[in-house]
């Protein structure tokens, strides 16, 4: 038991160093290719501080809502590791299954939270302005990406649980 934790922690810091570099570079390059108002990555060498500003905040809540996806991919390990009587192919696939289904659900709700807020903020080009370096609007739209990602992170949760099937654990039989 003692040495099925110490496997399990380690499987969780390794997918955490993992999938932490994972969601803030592929997040990163996304939103670099999902926002066509402007080339994020050459504003940013130019030195353009509200561009860097939204891709921070677009990075931080896509990794905010990732983090609670963790925790059901460390659970299928457990499980696994544990002598669920799974095969850990199996379990790899629910796992990966899980985060990539995440990833998107995450990137793409703050992309359509960024947009909507958009829209109802109707008269007014957000997105424009980042990219002439309106650092007061990026501050602005990165504080509602950020509030938005900390309504969403335990609803992505919630729906990638339900729609990844869970290993089954089998039959609880209660002795007298």
């Amino acid at each position: 038991m003692f040495w099925d934790q110490i496997i399990v922690s380690l499987a969780e810091f390794l997918l955490t160093i993992f999938l932490a570099v994972f969601v803030v570079f592929w997040s990163y390059k996304s939103f670099d290719k999902i926002n066509t108002g402007f080339d994020a990555q050459t504003e940013i060498y130019n030195g353009n501080v509200a561009v860097a500003t939204l891709m921070a905040a677009l990075m931080f809540a896509t990794s905010r809502i990732m983090r609670e996806a963790i925790y059901p991919v460390i659970s299928i390990l457990q499980v696994g590791i544990t002598g669920g009587g799974h095969a850990l192919w199996t379990l790899g696939l629910y796992a990966i299954g899980h985060l990539f289904f995440a990833f998107l659900l995450s990137v793409g709700c703050v992309q359509f939270a960024m947009k909507f807020f958009a829209k109802l903020n109707s008269g007014f080009d957000e997105i424009e302005q980042i990219h002439k370096g309106n650092t007061a609007v990026a501050v602005i739209m990165g504080a509602v990406i950020l509030i938005v990602a900390m309504f969403m992170q335990s609803g992505v949760s919630a729906l990638t649980k339900s729609l990844i099937p869970q290993p089954e654990l089998g039959d609880l039989r209660i002795m007298d």
